[in-house]
């Protein structure tokens, strides 16, 4: 009988993209694919830029030899809200993206912090969360370092140590 896995991804929308976490986060999706080579596996990333956006184009270059994978995209809000929050260049690299996913979706709101609910979401529906983080917590509600804590006890952390640009 076929499982369904679900993989999310959080992460900073400044990564500092290296070719090492590249092969890290390759590294590990191609092990996860070879354990469940028989199930069903689904990548949530809302695109953001930044870690969303590296680890769903990972994804989705392994989804050329691997049929069973799918890339899903929950919202905060809708589509044409959602893309307010990216400048031009990003806006067109989102949209690209989304083109090659299996679906999207704006998730239910229940409050007015948008992106806490979305990490959340993410986090409540996922068996793994993979975390491309610095593991600093900045306070932000719905930032990485806060998702991260959510997650704790809730699902699989996987993390991934990265740098920020900033």
């Amino acid at each position: 009988m076929k499982k369904k896995i679900t993989l999310a991804i959080t992460g900073h929308r400044d990564i500092v993209e290296t070719e090492e976490l590249r092969q890290e986060v390759f590294e590990y999706l191609e092990q996860t694919i070879q354990k469940y080579l028989d199930d069903e596996i689904t990548l949530l990333s809302p695109l953001a830029d930044g870690a969303d956006r590296f680890v769903a184009k990972i994804f989705l270059e392994l989804q050329k030899k691997h049929e069973h994978l799918d890339l899903v995209v929950p919202m905060p809000f809708t589509q044409e809200r959602y893309v307010l929050d990216f400048d031009e260049v990003s806006k067109k690299e989102f949209l690209e993206l989304l083109e090659l996913a299996s679906g999207s979706f704006q998730i239910p709101s229940m409050g007015d912090k948008p992106y806490q609910e979305l990490g959340k979401y993410i986090v409540n529906v996922s068996d793994v969360l993979l975390a491309l983080w610095d593991g600093t917590y900045n306070g932000k509600a719905g930032g990485t370092g806060d998702v991260v804590e959510y997650s704790r006890g809730r699902v699989e952390l996987v993390h991934f140590m990265c740098e920020r640009q900033g």
